[in-house]
């Protein structure tokens, strides 16, 4: 079925007429392999485009003021160059894709300081060397990590193993010990 008739049956059923009114969206299990051009959606904030097939990630047409994106359980290789701009992202679904990378996973992004809730588990990068406190690391805001809650004691030690020379200058500071 073409996309922009799944859109339309998707309005239909729910009674929605105008394009200002729809703030959550369902694109779920509609056999996708791309993301659609959603620009008309102003006012969109949760989206759910999981158990689709989509390959290459290309969100650019996705309001930057979304919340809520879900996009576990497709084919997805990589998100370098898709979601940057959906800065006011708190939730984030990614698991069961293919994607690979975590610095560059993690450099996309990098922008969402609201991000709480994310998941990249049943991915390759969920399987690299100390990819959970990366994570914690790179995304502060983080509280819920592949559906686990992130532990004060989680933070401490990303924050101890990815910025080691900030963190031997604070003990000295703490402690009164001059640095050599």
């Amino acid at each position: 079925m073409e996309v922009g008739k799944v859109i339309e049956d998707s309005l239909k059923k729910r009674g929605i007429k105008r394009d200002c009114d729809v703030s959550q969206l369902s694109l779920a299990t509609e056999k996708l392999t791309s993301v659609p051009d959603l620009s008309r959606f102003h006012f969109l904030r949760t989206l759910w485009l999981n158990n689709n097939k989509i390959r290459e990630l290309s969100c650019r047409s996705i309001n930057c003021c979304l919340t809520e994106l879900y996009l576990q359980n497709n084919n997805i290789k990589s998100v370098s160059g898709a979601l940057s701009h959906l800065t006011c992202l708190q939730i984030l679904f990614l698991h069961n894709n293919w994607i690979r990378g975590l610095e560059d996973t993690m450099h996309e992004l990098r922008r969402m300081q609201q991000l709480q809730n994310a998941t990249f588990f049943l991915n390759p990068i969920s399987h690299e060397l100390g990819y959970r406190h990366h994570v914690i690391h790179r995304l502060p805001s983080l509280q819920i990590l592949d559906g686990k809650e992130v532990k004060p004691a989680e933070r401490k030690t990303s924050f101890q193993i990815y910025s080691q020379d900030r963190h031997r200058v604070l003990q000295s500071v703490a402690f009164g010990r001059h640095q050599s």
